[in-house]
């Protein structure tokens, strides 16, 4: 009998060179698969032109079906937490300038959602 791994469909936010880069800034959301890390979609990232920034990354990474979730450093503040561990969605955090070609994320912990709302609300506050 043969053993077929089904890949993991991942969603994360990047920049021109594929690398980590927070939800309220990265310049695209992609798509890729796990185990040989092809990109099957990429878009321009819809939240930099929202209010409300890390949530819309979380509600299109669930809407695009992702199983996984890579956030940069800062990126899951307790909303966009609570919309993906709704949906069941599995997540993992790395630091900015990660490439996703490269596995050195970690799970994500309380302090990690709780120094990501707060550097939500600092940009709310200051509007970078």
């Amino acid at each position: 009998m043969q053993v077929i791994k089904i890949l993991m469909i991942i969603c994360t936010v990047v920049d021109d060179s594929n690398r980590l880069d927070l939800f309220s800034r990265g310049k695209f959301i992609v798509l890729f698969t796990d185990k040989n890390k092809e990109i099957l979609y990429k878009e321009e990232n819809p939240a930099l032109n929202s209010s409300t920034k890390r949530p819309l990354v979380a509600k299109e990474c669930v809407r695009l079906r992702a199983e996984m979730v890579i956030a940069a450093h800062g990126s899951l503040c307790y909303p966009s937490y609570s919309i993906l561990k709704k949906a069941n969605v599995r997540m993992l955090v790395g630091n900015i300038g990660d490439s996703i070609y490269t596995y050195s994320f970690h799970s994500v912990s309380k302090w990690e959602v709780t120094y990501s709302s707060f550097l939500a609300i600092k940009e709310r506050l200051f509007r970078r």
